[in-house]
């Protein structure tokens, strides 16, 4: 293997992933993000950070992506200290119908009557899946790649081109910061109203996507519930709306019999915006510098950071095998 020095830009769930792979795999890593060592970027604090099936036509990668971080998520889910746990995730849904990952998964099942309200008629459960608490989760990466020898630097890269020559491969994880580093005018913010609530027993996900509720989930972890959301693009101002909160609790109540999500059980609520981009933006640029260094970009990940993660990270280093 051409062992690389590797610079990764952010170091939200995809800079950290990527940058624990490559390590892994016998490159040097150095890891430049806005944010000092200990302290992780708002939009992957706030993701709801669970794994659900997801297949996009024209774009076959994403399905083999979500299918392989599964793989090592459920493994994570064994070690203590990561914050991955095997919960019960729920997809509500208007009509009863057989979805396309029916026959792919043996802990698939349709809910039981008891376990919907009145609104829905169905809900496609998978017995086991990841969900992963992004405030365990990403401390838990950031020190398996300091232990496996990375390097963090604060510090802000306004173009690729600014990045020292000693580095043979740049990697934009940069998230709405690829706007300007890659040009890329298909990225765009999708802000978001997350509200954390008092955990009550409650252990499972629940997703409405497209029903009466939409859109909005139930992410359950050991110390608190996550519920949401609101999602208003073409904004960027982070202040929080009571309005949407109590909106919010109240879609949640309606999810699932007997809910409980009160405004005195409200712990915290935050914005964050989240990159969006119609395609996924996971390849490997030649030419991207005018001395014929590597640019990988890995960003726009519409949602999709955690549950296209390790797939993403073992394609990069692929490219770079």
């Amino acid at each position: 293997m051409n062992k690389q020095n590797v610079l990764i830009l952010g170091k939200g769930v995809s800079g950290l992933t990527t940058a624990l792979q490559l390590l892994r795999s016998g490159h040097q890593v150095t890891i430049w993000a806005k944010e000092p060592c200990g302290q992780h970027p708002h939009t992957s604090l706030k993701a709801y950070a669970m794994w659900v099936p997801v297949t996009i036509a024209g774009d076959a990668r994403v399905e083999r992506w979500t299918d392989e971080t599964y793989i090592e998520l459920e493994k994570l889910s064994h070690q203590a200290g990561t914050g991955v746990v095997m919960r019960q995730i729920f997809v509500l849904k208007q009509h009863y119908d057989e979805p396309w990952y029916a026959g792919k998964f043996a802990g698939f099942r349709h809910a039981r009557p008891e376990e919907l309200t009145s609104q829905y008629k169905d809900a496609n459960v998978l017995e086991s899946a990841p969900v992963i608490d992004p405030v365990v989760y990403l401390p838990w990466l950031e020190a398996q790649v300091l232990a496996a020898g990375g390097k963090f630097e604060q510090r802000a890269v306004k173009q690729l081109s600014d990045c020292p020559a000693e580095f043979t491969v740049i990697i934009n994880c940069a998230g709405l910061g690829a706007r300007a580093l890659a040009s890329d005018d298909k990225l765009v913010p999708e802000r978001v109203q997350v509200v954390t609530i008092k955990p009550n027993g409650f252990d499972q996900v629940v997703i409405d996507d497209d029903g009466p509720n939409k859109r909005a989930c139930i992410v359950p972890h050991a110390d608190y519930i996550k519920v949401g959301a609101y999602f208003d693009g073409n904004h960027e101002t982070l202040q929080v709306d009571d309005d949407v909160t109590k909106d919010i609790l109240e879609r949640c109540r309606k999810m699932v019999p007997g809910f409980k999500a009160d405004p005195e059980d409200v712990l915290s609520v935050a914005r964050a915006l989240r990159p969006e981009r119609f395609l996924t933006r996971v390849e490997l640029d030649l030419q991207a510098l005018a001395d014929g260094r590597k640019v990988v970009h890995n960003y726009g990940h519409d949602g999709m950071g955690y549950l296209t993660s390790w797939g993403i990270a073992a394609e990069i280093a692929g490219y770079l095998a």
